[in-house]
């Protein structure tokens, strides 16, 4: 395995624990005083994760199918709705059971139409949206080798530079489009309420950066590396930005916890630069990594359950949240931190016992990670 390799690894188990850090988020605000820097740290400084992910996975792809490589695109097409799309089939019937037998009536799914709408929307469960944007970027592939290819005729740094210009006003526009979905067409109503869900286009710039990662591999890793300063000093200026805004908007404009979460999810300016600061900040801390330690094993440990773990960890949240409930446990900022350790323990180990019990069921391992 190359050093590349190893990075990009420990880069994955990084993402999940923001991952579990944005949906312990909704924890802390069950406190009887929330605290907004717990808050900020959970749901504001955890962002980078989503978006990371599809760092990641523009990584493997364009490892794999760099620009100018012919493409099956039917063979290409079946893998990944095997190594994706079954399982996400399998685990959004999972929730939409579950939530139906706890809260009855919650997601209508049962006629042909409303499996479909939840099917099609990732609407079984919070976090499988994720799922669904991964697919279009596997759809729409053929077209993103293109762009690649064309941003190499043109020149890296130009094309980059001009993506990174589009992919700031396609956020803005699309996150402030000066229209509601009741002023639509009934049939486009949806697709203007889930544009979030389904648009990969919210996620290229970051996409494409890990398709520069793969396809000029030992040159990006080698910059970030030796530039480790420079980089720091970039990704410290990105937490000061986004930080400083959310304060700002707190203290001086009286913004609620929830408005301000909304205000810097990752698409914003100031979760856009963050998430681009924090990709290459850890690139750089791994990819300067020569020997392993506690921390390292740990990351590499996660980063190897990271799939599963992203499958069940609502499950067990929602577990954490309802036992709460149930015995009258007030959260406080111990009791969320707490919680978030406790959500981590235990879906690496629900995740070691379904690796497990796969070794031993083919069809198990197939519907739960696409893996034959």
């Amino acid at each position: 395995m190359t050093e590349r390799n190893r990075t990009i690894d420990k880069l994955r188990g990084i993402c999940m624990l923001g991952v579990l850090g944005i949906h312990t988020g909704s924890l802390a605000l069950m406190c009887a005083a929330p605290n907004p820097h717990l808050y900020m740290l959970l749901e504001i400084l955890s962002r980078y994760s989503v978006p990371a992910f599809f760092f990641i996975s523009g990584y493997g792809l364009f490892c794999h199918y760099k620009p100018g490589v012919e493409l099956n695109y039917r063979e290409f097409i079946k893998k990944r709705f095997q190594s994706s799309g079954v399982p996400y089939l399998s685990w959004s019937l999972f929730y939409m059971v579950y939530f139906t037998t706890v809260v009855p009536g919650c997601i209508p799914w049962f006629s042909p139409l409303g499996l479909l709408h939840i099917i099609f929307w990732g609407l079984a469960c919070y976090h499988l949206y994720f799922m669904i944007i991964l697919l279009w970027f596997y759809a729409f592939f053929p077209l993103f080798q293109k762009l690649m290819a064309f941003i190499q005729r043109i020149g890296l740094k130009t094309g980059f530079a001009m993506l990174f210009v589009l992919q700031m006003l396609f956020n803005y526009w699309t996150m402030h489009p000066g229209i509601t979905a009741q002023q639509l067409p009934f049939v486009l109503q949806d697709f203007f309420t889930y544009r979030l869900n389904y648009l990969p286009l919210h996620y290229l710039f970051i996409f494409m950066l890990g398709g520069l990662a793969a396809i000029k591999e030992k040159e990006f890793f080698q910059t970030v590396t030796t530039k480790f300063k420079t980089v720091t000093v970039l990704y410290l200026l990105s937490v000061a930005y986004i930080c400083g805004s959310y304060y700002w908007y707190y203290y001086k404009h009286g913004y609620d916890l929830i408005s301000l979460t909304n205000t810097f999810q990752q698409l914003s300016p100031q979760g856009f630069f963050y998430t681009i600061a924090s990709i290459l900040f850890f690139c750089a801390v791994f990819g300067r990594q020569k020997t392993s330690n506690y921390f390292t094993k740990a990351v590499d440990f996660i980063s190897d359950n990271s799939m599963l773990v992203y499958f069940c960890h609502p499950f067990w949240l929602s577990m954490i949240d309802r036992t709460s409930h149930h015995f009258g446990i007030v959260m406080t900022t111990k009791r969320v931190i707490a919680a978030y350790v406790l959500l981590l323990i235990i879906s690496l180990i629900t995740s070691v016992i379904l690796t497990k019990l796969s070794k031993h069921s083919a069809s198990l391992r197939y519907l739960l990670t696409g893996k034959k």
